[in-house]
């Protein structure tokens, strides 16, 4: 219908999005906060419900009739009752019945997803994966996740999720991972990964570290994009971490690709589709490791859609019949 429209929400590591999607199911408006790092999850679902309940508001008054609400969420989500599991960085949202709240919030059917698996979604139609039966999307930011998405529609394998590429061990001795593992892909190349991983080497090589422009560092802590620019500009310690660290990653997306032969493996998040010439470096290294049979039948690109990727996923999924 013309005046269809879609609630989208996206709750993640650092911030908190409500969005309205048109009978396209593409995104016209979206508003967003950023959590503070003391928030509970019910603190953030609040503001959540009242972000949406002001674009519900605004837009019914335009004309706009709502048929359904989707929900990116930053955790793992059981999807036979489609409650939240736990989150890594947000604890608590497992004491919530998200989408029975929404649900009686709205009087409109609710889902709730995986927020990387909805990305996926988004890229496969609107974004790097248009085009493509099967898109494999990962996002490199406060943590690392995985989505699959087969001819439009999010590829389930388990009642828990599938695809979570950030928690494949790369480096057995590495720093230990908010999972509880050791030398997750997440561990180390997330943003806060970088900054492990530069520990790690600085521990290894402490020499290395002395002669960068990033020692001695306040705090004891080296950040992810300042690692990133300056290895850009020739630091040897910062581009031996960033190697290692498309190194480790390319050893996760390799196995990916040999497992589930995607069209095209699409990077996302800050760490990701934000450093072109990581993405270069991480093509570079995966090609090597990937089943023979596989090599050249793939790309790997980066996202298209930004920011805005995990809140237009779950619109297009609030427009998806089960």
């Amino acid at each position: 219908m013309s005046n269809s429209a879609y609630l989208a929400f996206e709750t993640g590591g650092t911030k908190l999005v409500a969005g309205v999607a048109g009978p396209d199911r593409r995104l016209i408006e979206t508003r967003r906060l950023y959590r503070a790092p003391n928030d509970t999850a019910a603190e953030s679902f609040r503001s959540l419900v009242e972000m949406g309940r002001a674009l519900n508001a605004f837009h019914t008054a335009k004309g706009l009739v709502f048929r359904g609400c989707g929900l990116g969420f930053g955790g793992y989500v059981r999807r036979s009752d489609q409650r939240p599991l736990a989150n890594l960085h947000e604890p608590g949202w497992e004491e919530i019945d998200v989408a029975g709240i929404l649900e009686k919030e709205f009087r409109i059917p609710v889902r709730v997803e995986n927020d990387c698996k909805v990305a996926a979604l988004a890229e496969a139609h609107f974004g790097a994966g248009r085009g493509y039966r099967t898109v494999f999307y990962m996002t490199i930011g406060t943590g690392v996740g995985g989505g699959i998405v087969r001819d439009g529609r999010i590829v389930e394998m388990s009642d828990v999720g599938e695809a979570e590429i950030g928690h494949l061990v790369v480096l057995p001795d590495g720093p230990v991972c908010a999972c509880g593992n050791r030398g997750c892909v997440e561990a180390v190349c997330s943003g806060p990964g970088l900054s492990q991983l530069a520990a790690w080497l600085a521990d290894r090589e402490p020499q290395l570290l002395k002669a960068s422009e990033l020692h001695p560092v306040e705090g004891g802590s080296i950040g992810g994009k300042d690692l990133m620019r300056a290895s850009s500009q020739g630091d040897a310690f910062a581009a031996k971490v960033i190697e290692r660290a498309a190194s480790c990653l390319a050893s996760a997306v390799a196995a990916a690709i040999s497992l589930l032969a995607p069209e095209v493996f699409v990077v996302g998040g800050g760490v990701g589709s934000g450093n072109p010439a990581f993405v270069n470096l991480l093509r570079e290294k995966t090609e090597p490791l990937v089943a023979s049979c596989f090599r050249g039948q793939y790309s790997i690109v980066s996202s298209q859609l930004g920011e805005q990727v995990v809140t237009q996923g779950a619109a297009i999924l609030a427009a998806q019949e089960k």
